[in-house]
């Protein structure tokens, strides 16, 4: 290139020697470096202090990339072996994010789901599904909403059916039955898992035989921690109120299993 051939000359002035340009260095070479390390000397001065936004996406929990961005309120559950060592033994937990876009995990509960652990595939399988889900209603056997989310009255004749059918996962009044709002189903909600439908006919068709009625819900007196046949069972009652309570609309919540 010209300036490996372009040689200061033994004859070059002393106010180009004051300027640093040693003999025996390209004049054009010296000029060429100038804007290089001006640069360098740039790029260190605008380099952030902080951490870059990329490392702090990095830093959230791995599970919040499967969210919607306008999800601000999280029930996750996952495996735990803190009260017990069975392949139901699990912890819930509620998250929320803060104004600053941070989560914060702030409730735990114990908890327990199907007996035969996470991994559900068909109905009948002893298992729960894992995956991110919308809460499809809230019930109570109350007569009133105790929180703000959508919320439907259970009854003593309320299930969901999982008889195949053209009413397969859809909840149902069916009279005769006295157990829909036994001490375990009296509060809770119902998982938007295989397209549940809250009336018949009414919504997306269930999957014949990939599942049906999977519920968060409280536990019977005395058996708290029992498993499930696939349900999210947060034994405690109060705990399972405080949930009601905490979870908003407008937060746009999703249940997390396994994740």
């Amino acid at each position: 290139m010209l300036d490996n051939r372009v040689r200061l000359s033994a004859g070059v002035s002393r106010a180009q020697n004051e300027r640093g340009y040693a003999p025996g260095v390209s004049w054009i070479r010296a000029r060429a470096l100038v804007p290089a390390v001006c640069l360098v000397g740039a790029t260190l001065v605008a380099a952030p202090s902080g951490p870059s936004e990329a490392a702090a996406r990095a830093a959230e929990p791995a599970w919040t990339r499967l969210l919607p961005t306008s999800t601000t309120q999280v029930v996750r559950t996952v495996s735990s072996r803190q009260h017990c060592d069975d392949a139901w033994c699990t912890v819930t937990q509620a998250w929320e994010k803060d104004a600053d876009g941070q989560w914060e995990k702030v409730r735990e509960f114990r908890s327990s789901i199907a007996s035969r652990g996470w991994g559900k595939r068909r109905e009948g399988d002893y298992r729960s599904p894992g995956g991110v889900f919308r809460i499809k209603v809230t019930f109570t056997t109350s007569p009133d909403n105790p929180g703000e989310m959508p919320w439907r009255r259970r009854r003593p004749t309320s299930i969901v059916s999982s008889s195949a059918g053209s009413n397969y996962n859809t909840w149902l009044e069916v009279a005769g039955v006295t157990s829909g709002d036994r001490p375990s189903m009296r509060s809770g909600w119902v998982v938007d898992f295989n397209h549940v439908r809250l009336r018949p006919g009414v919504g997306p068709r269930p999957v014949p035989g990939r599942g049906s009625g999977i519920f968060y819900h409280t536990s019977k007196p005395g058996d708290r921690w029992a498993p499930t046949a696939g349900c999210t069972q947060v034994g405690n009652p109060k705990q399972m109120r405080w949930l009601l309570t905490w979870l908003r609309p407008d937060a746009r919540p999703r249940v997390v299993q396994n994740r």
